[in-house]
């Protein structure tokens, strides 16, 4: 799993809590152009959003409500 160096912040993080990691590959064409942390997105949030939350929500991966229960 990659990001495109152009995917705006909301698919980023889409895409860590999709796969439930903290680090993503960052790709322009086939080159590797860096790294993308979740600590990065939290030094450019606000002060007043909860970063403790971002993370959690991250390392929970999407919400699973509306899917077959389990059997």
């Amino acid at each position: 799993m990659t990001i495109g160096a152009d995917d705006s912040l909301t698919e980023t993080l889409q895409t860590m809590a999709n796969y439930k990691v903290r680090r993503l590959p960052v790709i322009d064409g086939h080159d590797l152009v860096g790294i993308i942390a979740v600590a990065d997105v939290a030094r450019e949030l606000q002060d007043d959003v909860p970063k403790g939350d971002l993370i959690q929500a991250i390392s929970e991966g999407p919400s699973q409500d509306g899917g077959p229960a389990p059997q």
